[in-house]
């Protein structure tokens, strides 16, 4: 090894310290060289060691004599990068909370929407629902009073009483639709709705859990 692989090897352990720590270092061993000579140059190699020994000194120089390679790279080398990276993450964060900001308008839009939408749906179906239940009740009402009438009206003209009659028992078969239509509705779409919402939310959020 001559002075020039010595320098360039030292130069690459020292890859891990500042620039301007490590070309100090380098110039001073420069220095010693040349103040040594070329004739003595394996001689101040021998008396230097190896540069990862000269690599070695220098750090502990710079760190302290409790310097240990594992330990320097784990907390003095690599506290740069950690703070780069902390720095990004706060960078980030800001980002993300100014993008918020500006969104939230149009993000609060979009849940009324789906809100006002969902609410909508709910109240057209249990209207219906209410529409069929007093539809119901209505045709029940008017088929008492129908078939009473022409019970009543078939002694005096057996004729229109026997068509009112008629009429009072299409009523009563008219409500009796719209009954099973209530019950239905009430007691065995809804719940089969209400059913399948709840599994379509198990089945979405449920895997996203077990991920």
């Amino acid at each position: 090894m001559n002075r020039d692989e010595f320098l360039r090897q030292l130069e690459w352990l020292l890859q891990d310290i500042s620039p301007s720590e490590r070309e100090e270092a380098l110039q001073y061993y420069r220095d010693y060289f040349a103040d040594a000579g070329e004739d003595n140059e394996q001689s101040v190699i021998e008396s230097l060691g190896s540069p990862q020994k000269v690599a070695e000194n220098i750090k502990k120089d710079l760190y302290g004599p409790a310097y240990d390679e594992v330990t320097y790279r784990t907390t003095v080398y690599q506290k740069p990068e950690k703070t780069q990276r902390k720095s990004l993450e706060t960078w980030m964060i800001v980002l993300i909370v100014i993008a918020c900001v500006i969104a939230s308008p149009a993000i609060f839009g979009v849940l009324t929407g789906i809100v006002g939408v969902l609410v909508g749906v709910i109240s057209v179906w249990f209207s219906l629902i209410l529409v069929c239940g007093v539809l119901a009740l209505v045709l029940f009402c008017v088929m008492g009073v129908l078939v009473v009438a022409g019970i009543a009206g078939a002694f005096v003209s057996p004729v229109a009483g026997l068509g009112v009659f008629g009429i009072g028992l299409l009523c009563g078969g008219l409500a009796i639709l719209a009954l099973m239509a209530t019950v239905a509705l009430a007691g065995i779409a809804t719940p089969a709705i209400c059913r399948g919402i709840a599994a379509l939310w198990r089945q979405i959020f449920g895997k996203k859990k077990m991920q």
